[in-house]
């Protein structure tokens, strides 16, 4: 019995060993499914600055434990972070996890001076501490929102900070759903109607082009005193069947 007990220990070990090998790297399925890996643990290769063809080592970005890491710089020269590839119709998966009081969020769609894209403000899906965040937060300023105009969850289930979650951006001709932890929490039309009438009355109102770009890149933010990590960072391009 002590010698089977020692061969389930190795192999429970031997098992959370090549599940933690896995960390940003894609299987044999998802490579045939289309995925494109975005991150690959080790580098920030394919990432700049936005509004910069390079990533300053200022910028308040790293490579810590098979992890992008964000660390908000007090010297100053903190930015935001952008693939150098773009997209379009598209399925975009991500874990991450916080440090306490900490906020970011996953733009798509974002056009600057180095992309093809024109140049505009991005949906953003919103990450923060909504439990821990210096003051109150109202329901459209919690994880997993678009930030600014559509914000009516439902079904989330979000981990404690410290703890890795994962989310899900699908963008489909102008369908979005955001899903948190394989549930989905939020969808929208753009351009419909709803959108319409929610951006007229919303902060992004006389923004610059909000929401029009059909392609472009993806941009993770940096926000003053934040510390946060990313892994597992793949998109699937859809199929574009018809512009928006």
């Amino acid at each position: 019995m002590k010698i089977i007990r020692i061969i389930v220990f190795f192999a429970v070990l031997f098992s959370s060993f090549l599940c933690y090998g896995q960390d940003n790297q894609l299987s044999r399925r998802e490579k045939k499914a289309g995925w494109i890996l975005l991150f690959d643990g080790k580098t920030l290769d394919g990432w700049r600055a936005a509004n910069d063809s390079v990533l300053p080592a200022t910028a308040g970005w790293s490579v810590e434990d098979n992890c992008l890491k964000l660390e908000w710089n007090p010297a100053g020269g903190n930015r935001n972070i952008v693939t150098t590839r773009e997209f379009a119709n598209f399925e975009l998966s991500i874990e991450w996890k916080i440090a306490p009081a900490a906020n970011s969020g996953i733009f798509y769609h974002h056009g600057d001076d180095f992309t093809e894209a024109p140049r505009s403000v991005a949906p953003e899906y919103q990450i923060i501490d909504d439990l821990g965040w210096h003051e109150p937060l109202g329901k459209e300023n919690l994880t997993g929102v678009n930030y600014g105009m559509h914000y009516d969850l439902k079904d989330k289930v979000l981990k404690p900070v410290g703890q890795f979650n994962v989310s899900k951006i699908i963008f489909e001709n102008g369908h979005v759903e955001h899903w948190l932890n394989n549930k989905k929490i939020l969808e929208f039309e753009v351009a419909s109607p709803d959108w319409n009438e929610r951006l007229e009355k919303s902060m992004w109102r006389q923004s610059q082009g909000y929401g029009k770009n059909t392609s472009g890149a993806f941009m993770l933010q940096t926000y003053a005193n934040a510390k946060m990590w990313f892994k597992n960072v793949k998109v699937r391009p859809l199929p574009l069947t018809h512009q928006i």
